[in-house]
């Protein structure tokens, strides 16, 4: 299944671009990122190489020493963490900082929480995604490495 044709249905909103706050915290405290992961052409978080929709980073090999992924929030989340984990065990990525919607009831959060080498971080309140309103759910950080 391709990325796009795994988006979720009934009009809700997926895609959620890295607040500029927490993109400048993140580059401060890991430095800047070998490939971002699940972005927009414009590449707003500044890396070396990024994959876009077109480009379906769950076909493409993560190769950096210090990835981000902000991936769309729909039901295709659970395929961006299996992939992320797979890189990270591979080799090809030594460090994956993912921005995530803290939904501690899924599946997909359980395999990170349980994962010994994931560290996981709670934003207290809720992010403005686009800089706009606060966003309709909590945010987390899952940092593996």
């Amino acid at each position: 299944m391709s990325f796009l044709d795994s988006m979720p249905t009934k009009g809700r909103h997926v895609e959620w671009f890295t607040p500029t706050t927490i993109k400048h915290e993140l580059i401060e405290e890991f430095g800047v990122f070998d490939l971002d992961a699940a972005t927009a052409a414009s590449n707003p978080m500044g890396a070396e190489r990024f994959f876009t929709k077109d480009d379906d980073a769950l076909t493409q090999e993560w190769f950096g020493d210090n990835v981000y992924l902000n991936p769309p929030y729909g039901r295709i989340i659970s395929k961006f963490i299996d992939k992320a984990i797979r890189e990270w065990e591979s080799g090809r990525a030594t460090r994956i900082v993912m921005l995530l919607p803290s939904r501690t009831c899924t599946q997909w959060f359980h395999k990170l929480y349980e994962h010994d080498s994931v560290e996981i971080r709670f934003f207290k309140g809720r992010l403005r995604f686009n800089d706009s309103n606060p966003a309709p759910m909590p945010s987390m950080l899952a940092i593996i490495q």
